[in-house]
């Protein structure tokens, strides 16, 4: 596991315990170290709903990538989760991508 994949996952108390799309931002020291358990992630979804409308996003704290479909990286849903949590490797975020994702975490966490 490292900073930048995308893996399938569950979100903390999902109700529906479904597996969806999330971008490992935690460092690699920490992705890598066994004997710690949870990893940071953020949470993606899908750019339309069910009905095709789309959803809002808010340019400061959002990127928007393409898998299958175009998908919104949620940079303000940042949370913890364990590793045996992530089922498997989706894809690998862009490095031009991941520089949007840095500068927006920055943004929520206020770290400029």
């Amino acid at each position: 596991m490292n900073r930048g994949e995308i893996w399938l996952g569950v979100y903390p108390n999902d109700p529906q315990k479904k597996k969806r799309p999330l971008l490992i931002v935690s460092n690699n020291l920490r992705n890598q170290e066994p004997r710690l358990q949870d990893i940071v992630v953020l949470k993606l979804t899908s750019l339309e709903n069910s009905s095709g409308k789309k959803k809002p996003i808010n340019p400061a704290e959002d990127v928007i990538i393409k898998l299958k479909k175009q998908t919104i990286i949620r940079c303000a849903s940042l949370f913890t989760i364990e590793k045996s949590a992530l089922k498997n490797k989706l894809s690998q975020l862009t490095l031009p991508n991941m520089n949007k994702v840095e500068s927006c975490l920055k943004t929520v966490l206020d770290l400029n």
